[in-house]
């Protein structure tokens, strides 16, 4: 096969995964990963003790197993991957084949009882049978091998098995529609949501549903006219329809911006507001212990996980509606983070808005899998999914010369090892591809329109900073045209908090949260002034008009910006909010970049990312 071959060799102890994972290992000219030397002190110490691991143990090892075959092209890993949850974790690596190497418990005795000084003793042996799922026929990932034979035979077998084994093949998406070259037509887009409101939702008898789009910021992502097609459809078979959208921290749905959004569909009077620091309910929180793992120990905190209490209302269903496109947080937007962050509270929007800070933007922009990702998708899986059903719908669009364009539509149910995650590989590879632009060189001027109907804050238009960092020249200058911006914050503290610290870079920030209690109480803000800040690399220059309710001179440089007006502004540049993307001179002559819509795509150097 091309590309990555990650292979487990998976079992109970004694059936032999160490041995033929080492001798396949070198018979193929990978590397050999032995899934016990990821474990903690203390789980080795309890297995010692003969004690049994419990799924707050694994976690962590799992995660730090998975980030080190991710790290690896070509690998041969010893895991004992017994729950299809685990299997699933590892999973996530990408690339993925198991050969399952099937031992008698009379064998697998003999052979453990014949060790010493392995961590694993022959008490281990009983709770390892019990704790096994045997793979199911839909796992077509798994290759059975019978290990009670000779070792020349099962290595040989084990070899073999792996040919013609697909990775990525133990879930589907519920539905897909679209491609690269693809343009949906209104009339597919309506009759993809239909076909999905009857089967999968009425279908599964549900009549008390709540729909979670996104916001005005998302406006272009087509997920509002999904909302609204669901809507009306569901409404007129006499269901019962909420409507909560993914503020995160953003400010609540206007009736204005519901009409942008949902078409006029969508009754004003149904729809709730998500207010993250009222009375979230916590859930649990991932581990500390995996939080380091998954970030090379970067964080070492736990992350809380807690939700709007909105979405625990005990809904039939839950469908989650949204757009994949790069994002400064997780990597990849929506899936599991329109419900864990987009409807979570303070904590959890605290935590992984750090925790991204912390492992740095232009290490996280536009990947599939980031940490963030990881703890999300943990969140979602562990805390969530067993009490919210969930139907996932995706969008992926693209902005051309002759305008926006939806590519793609993904549906999927579930949690990340089922139909849901792999509607989000499908939809996050395809934006990988439409929605990542490649720059030549790096851009020595560049401008970015901001919408004055999506962008009313700097919290939000600061998506021309985070999508083009990367395509920059050291020193360069970006030129944030920004109508509608009139505020810092989305919310009074995080307003405050932005004018008070300002936009100083990692080391004044994370100095700041030493040192102001409000700022370390608000570390999504502390995150937020991090990936807003250029580190001194280049220079941000914000655009408003103050006569317009913009904000003023003196406000934009305090927080560490330069301003210039963007009346003046627009008039050098001879540009307009119909000006297209491309490559223009300023009536001095003198040359810059513009971008329409910094916030449908990512532009970047190839090196830097590939960092």
């Amino acid at each position: 096969m091309t590309g990555p071959s990650r292979v487990v060799l998976m079992g109970v102890a004694g059936s032999g995964k160490s041995t033929v994972a080492r001798l396949l290992a070198q018979r193929l000219g990978a590397r050999f990963l032995e899934g016990d030397e990821f474990h903690s002190a203390s789980n080795l110490a309890k297995m010692a003790a003969g004690r049994p691991l419990t799924d707050d143990d694994r976690w962590p090892w799992l995660a730090a197993l998975r980030q080190a075959m991710r790290a690896e092209h070509d690998v041969m890993v010893a895991c004992s991957a017994l729950g299809r949850r685990y299997r699933d974790a590892l999973r996530r690596a990408e690339h993925v084949r198991f050969v399952h190497l099937v031992v008698s418990p009379e064998e697998a005795m003999r052979r453990v009882a014949a060790r010493h000084g392995h961590v694993m003793g022959q008490s281990m042996v009983a709770s390892q049978f019990a704790t096994l799922e045997v793979p199911a026929p839909d796992e077509t990932d798994v290759a059975p091998v019978d290990a009670d034979r000779d070792l020349a035979s099962v290595v040989g077998d084990a070899g073999s098995s792996l040919e013609g084994l697909q990775p990525g093949t133990a879930v589907t998406p519920l539905a897909t529609v679209g491609g690269l070259e693809a343009s949906i037509a209104d009339g597919e887009l309506r009759s993809f949501v239909e076909h999905l409101a009857e089967t999968a939702v009425i279908g599964s008898g549900a009549r008390r549903v709540l729909l979670v789009p996104p916001d005005i910021t998302r406006r272009q992502s087509r997920a509002g006219e999904v909302t609204g097609l669901l809507y009306e459809r569901l409404a007129s078979r006499g269901c019962e329809v909420g409507v909560l959208p993914a503020l995160g921290t953003h400010g609540a749905v206007t009736p204005a911006q519901a009409t942008l959004l949902f078409g006029g569909g969508v009754p004003y009077e149904s729809i709730l507001e998500h207010r993250w620091r009222v009375s979230p309910t916590r859930l649990g929180e991932v581990p500390g212990a995996e939080v380091s793992a998954l970030s090379a120990g970067r964080m070492a905190d736990p992350v809380s996980v807690e939700v709007g209490e909105e979405l625990l209302q005990g809904w039939d269903l839950v469908v989650s509606v949204g757009q994949v496109v790069p994002h400064e947080v997780t990597g990849m937007a929506n899936f599991t983070k329109n419900l864990v962050v987009g409807v979570g509270g303070a904590a959890t929007i605290n935590g992984t808005h750090l925790l991204s800070a912390l492992c740095g933007i232009e290490h996280i922009m536009g990947r599939v899998h980031t940490p963030v990702r990881d703890v999300v998708d943990a969140a979602f899986d562990r805390f969530l999914a067993p009490q919210v059903p969930v139907l996932w719908i995706l969008t992926v669009v693209e902005a051309t010369s002759t305008g926006v364009v939806l590519r793609g539509l993904f549906a999927g149910t579930g949690t990340s090892g089922e139909s849901g995650g792999a509607a989000y590989a499908a939809a996050a590879a395809l934006s990988a591809r439409c929605n990542i632009e490649i720059v030549p060189e790096p851009l020595e001027r560049l401008s970015c329109w901001m919408d004055s109907a999506e962008f009313r804050t700097t919290w939000l238009a600061n998506k021309a900073v985070y999508r083009t960092r990367m395509a920059l020249a050291d020193d360069a200058e970006l030129i944030v045209l920004a109508p509608g911006v009139g505020r810092f914050g989305e919310d009074p503290i995080v307003d405050s908090l932005i004018r008070r610290h300002g936009y100083r870079g990692a080391a004044a920030t994370l100095a700041a949260i030493e040192d102001d209690p409000e700022l370390a109480a608000n570390r999504g803000a502390a995150a937020h002034l991090v990936h807003g800040s250029s580190e001194g690399r280049f220079r941000i220059v914000y655009c408003t008009d103050p006569a317009s309710g913009g904000l003023s001179q003196g406000e934009v440089e305090a927080v560490g910006y330069q301003w210039r007006s963007l009346p003046e502004e627009l008039a050098r540049l001879r540009v307009s909010d119909d000006t297209g993307d491309g490559t223009y001179r300023d009536r001095n002559g003198r040359p810059f970049h513009h971008l329409a819509r910094p916030a449908l795509g990512l532009w970047s150097t190839a090196g830097r990312l590939s960092e």
